[in-house]
């Protein structure tokens, strides 16, 4: 008798929960009906204020100079007075192979080091592909003392003066192609440490791939210190430009074109506007809003563009 009420039971308490299924459903779709409706009618509202807006990004490459290996005259134990690249005049003493001083030929850097690189580390071998940089050491230096024979290298000659050279790689952002697109005198601006002098640095050529850029620079210096290492970093700053700052949530794309919706009194109009993506939450209005106008933070939330909200 208990089976034969069990059998009865089941169907009933399926159907049973299938109705509460069926209710909790109902009713979600009744809420978020409302809700959507609601938020419709009573979005959130930011006010648009004027801002600057700068961009850094790290730069990290590879240095170019011209050089020349300079070698022993003579076998002899190689003495010089400084372990750090100078600067020697011409006809300066640079070294010596058992007391018999080598001059320099020419105003140069002398740096006794080497890093195996010399006489392959060139343009045309580091600028025609879109590829990771060669593997590299920094300079090892020649100990004081080292018994060298006739012909071998004793260090290296880097003609004074010259322009350093940089080839590097940076991402594609606005406001670097921006800088990029001056085609009278296009620079970056670059800072070596942090909270450093910026300094300009003449863009002599760039290409492209994807979202990165591969840049050809002159820069504005070349300190002895730097040959110790071809590998190159520093920050690239833009020039400060002046819009408004809102979160990307604001901002929708319809018809290929970014818009916002502007409060006109009671009523969300939809403005076309002109700016970038300024990091993964934020974007960067340069055109179409005004400082004071007011905007809807979620624009997605609209679906009645010429509708009065509250």
């Amino acid at each position: 008798m208990s089976r034969r009420r069990k059998r009865r039971g089941l169907p009933q308490r399926l159907l049973y929960y299938s109705l509460l299924l069926f209710i909790f459903i109902m009713a979600y779709r009744l809420y978020r009906s409302w809700y959507d409706e609601y938020a419709s009618s009573h979005p959130k509202i930011i006010e648009a204020v004027t801002t600057n807006y700068r961009e850094e990004q790290p730069l990290d490459g590879i240095l170019l100079w011209d050089e020349q290996l300079i070698h022993a005259t003579q076998d002899g134990i190689l003495t010089y007075p400084s372990p750090r690249p100078r600067m020697a005049a011409k006809g300066e003493i640079l070294a010596a192979l058992d007391g018999s001083p080598v001059h320099a030929p020419y105003p140069a850097y002398f740096y006794p080091a080497l890093d195996g690189q010399e006489g392959s580390w060139v343009y045309s071998r580091l600028w025609p592909d879109f590829a990771p940089f060669p593997e590299f050491q920094d300079a090892s230096l020649i100990e004081n003392g080292t018994m060298m024979r006739r012909g071998e290298p004793i260090g290296k000659l880097v003609p004074q003066p010259q322009t350093l050279r940089c080839i590097a790689y940076l991402d594609s952002t606005p406001s670097l192609e921006r800088a990029l697109r001056n085609k009278s005198s296009p620079t970056v601006r670059i800072r070596t440490e942090q909270g450093g002098k910026e300094r300009k640095a003449e863009v002599v050529a760039v290409k492209s791939s994807a979202q990165k850029l591969k840049v050809y620079l002159r820069l504005p210096f070349f300190p002895p210190g730097l040959l110790r290492s071809r590998r190159f970093t520093a920050s690239v700053v833009t020039d400060v430009q002046k819009g408004i700052m809102v979160p990307d949530s604001a901002v929708i794309t319809r018809d290929g074109k970014n818009k916002v919706f502007i409060l006109q009194g009671n009523t969300p109009v939809l403005h076309d506007i002109e700016g970038f993506p300024a990091d993964e939450h934020n974007f960067f209005i340069e055109q179409g809003v005004r400082h004071g106008d007011k905007l809807i933070l979620d624009a997605n939330t609209i679906k009645d563009e010429n509708g009065r909200i509250w």
